[in-house]
């Protein structure tokens, strides 16, 4: 893989690269500086430059709106599975067959009935991998409560209730348990003390790759 880039020179003293929203890279340089010396320095970080633009393109795929058509590709449990949107019996969106099946006369409200089929699932689903963990850590939790939140997956509150993102459905569920359990060891230490990493790692020791999982997807 080539990388292809865009070069802008100013009165600058140093070479900067940058990752667009659009995944496309960037360079400012120094007036001075050679084509070959800028070849050579993205070639020194080219392989922290293929990360960045892989990840800033799967986010922006993550965020490109719904159209809410037939084919398009919604997450659930860590995959993505497809809509079909179709002149059916039930009313509404259901999910079966490995699917999301959308009532065509309920298009106009897909986003709601999505919002709604996510929030519900949340609910059935992760209510009980909390009890689950709180049992197994040995504390206690007042109440679980669920909302659409757009820049956190989660947060423990001083009252000792634990709220989840609603959208954490979505993720596969070793990193739902990595949530969950990061929640409920602020009921022992609330801040992020190596003292409170221990007690995440006790539970679940490789949750760096659930956080590398949630930082690639965009809520």
């Amino acid at each position: 893989m080539t990388l292809s880039y865009e070069i802008t020179r100013t009165n600058r003293k140093t070479i900067a690269l940058k990752i667009s929203p659009k995944g496309e890279l960037k360079v400012a340089a120094p007036l001075d500086v050679s084509d070959t010396e800028i070849d050579s320095v993205i070639k020194k970080k080219k392989f922290w430059l293929y990360k960045t633009i892989n990840k800033t393109k799967e986010q922006k795929a993550n965020t490109l709106k719904k159209e809410y058509i037939s084919g398009e590709l919604f997450w659930y449990l860590g995959k993505r599975y497809r809509l079909d949107v179709c002149q059916c019996d039930h009313q509404g969106l259901k999910f079966q067959y490995n699917k999301f099946i959308l009532n065509l006369k309920d298009r106009n409200k897909a986003q709601k009935l999505f919002k709604s089929f996510y929030a519900n699932k949340a609910k059935e689903k992760l209510v009980a991998q909390v009890d689950k963990y709180a049992k197994q850590m040995g504390v206690q939790y007042n109440e679980v409560k669920f909302l659409e939140m757009k820049k956190r997956w989660g947060s423990c509150t001083n009252a000792g209730n634990i709220i989840l993102n609603t959208h954490l459905i979505k993720a596969p569920m070793y990193v739902i348990d990595y949530v969950i359990i990061h929640e409920l060891a602020h009921l022992i230490e609330y801040n992020h003390s190596s003292k409170f990493w221990n007690i995440v790692k006790t539970q679940i020791s490789d949750y760096e790759k659930s956080k590398e999982w949630l930082n690639n997807f965009d809520i």
